[in-house]
């Protein structure tokens, strides 16, 4: 098994965040991830496309251990994620050494996740406090610039039951900024919300596509064609096509791509 740390792309020279080498995941019978060998560099933004089971999600919370591969190395910032090697045995880190790998992943999920007993600044602010350790004063400063960013700051002394769910996912990123993370994942952040409410939030991310790595899971293709620099199609747990938003969306070269852009496009 090749242990190397990668660091850069050799093809492009780009420093490399995320790697799958070989990458391989069964739910029982179930070939989840089959063969997934990924490269994406920094400040790229990468949106992941396919039908639902195609093993997506299930690649996005590999890259920060919430599932456990079954073969092959996965990389963030040159790091093995959630093992280290061992007279070519694949030891599982610590718990401790996974949460401190985690802190540098930022992550959103379909559902927001928001501490319903504490206030929006309070959300925001538990995590640099009880994980970074930050001062308090730094943190509620960094949180309230946080919150004005996506465009709360009046919500901040509210509860997440008094927001809607637009507002509450906005929410949501600001706290996984909050950790200053080196990579943010973003798994379906606007399936759970009314159709009205999804805007609000596809424009912060659009935002931050312009200063960070980001992968993103998502079915909102027009999104995915203003804000990423590379589309990735899956199904059945493979990588069928990727290649720029214009060329997989009006010269894509695989039948499976032409097939589904056609039933989510029309």
């Amino acid at each position: 098994m090749a242990t190397s740390n990668p660091l850069a792309n050799p093809d492009n020279g780009c420093p490399v965040v995320v790697k799958f080498d070989h990458v391989h995941k069964y739910f029982g019978t179930l070939h989840v991830l089959n063969d997934i060998s990924l490269e994406v560099c920094q400040n790229e933004v990468l949106v992941i496309i396919g039908p639902s089971g195609s093993g997506k999600s299930t690649l996005l919370r590999s890259i920060n251990h919430l599932e456990k591969i079954n073969s092959g190395h996965i990389y963030v910032n040159g790091q093995m994620v959630g093992y280290n090697e061992k007279n070519n045995r694949l030891i599982e880190e610590s718990d401790k050494n996974i949460a401190r790998m985690r802190a540098n992943i930022g992550m959103v999920f379909q559902r927001f996740n928001l501490f319903p007993h504490l206030t929006v600044l309070e959300n925001v602010m538990e995590a640099p406090l009880r994980v970074r350790k930050m001062e308090h004063k730094a943190a509620e400063e960094d949180a309230l610039r946080l919150i004005a960013r996506v465009g709360l700051s009046d919500k901040r002394a509210s509860y997440p039951g008094q927001l809607s769910g637009g507002q509450q996912q906005r929410i949501a990123i600001a706290r996984a900024l909050a950790m200053k993370p080196t990579l943010m994942l973003f798994d379906e952040p606007t399936s759970a919300l009314d159709p009205e409410m999804i805007g609000e939030v596809l424009d912060v991310m659009k935002e931050l596509a312009h200063e960070m790595t980001m992968i993103v899971v998502s079915h909102e293709m027009g999104f995915a064609r203003a804000a990423a620099n590379r589309i990735l199609f899956m199904d059945e747990g493979r990588i069928i096509e990727e290649s720029t938003p214009d060329e997989i969306y009006d010269h894509p070269r695989e039948e499976r791509t032409r097939l589904f852009l056609s039933k989510i496009l029309h």
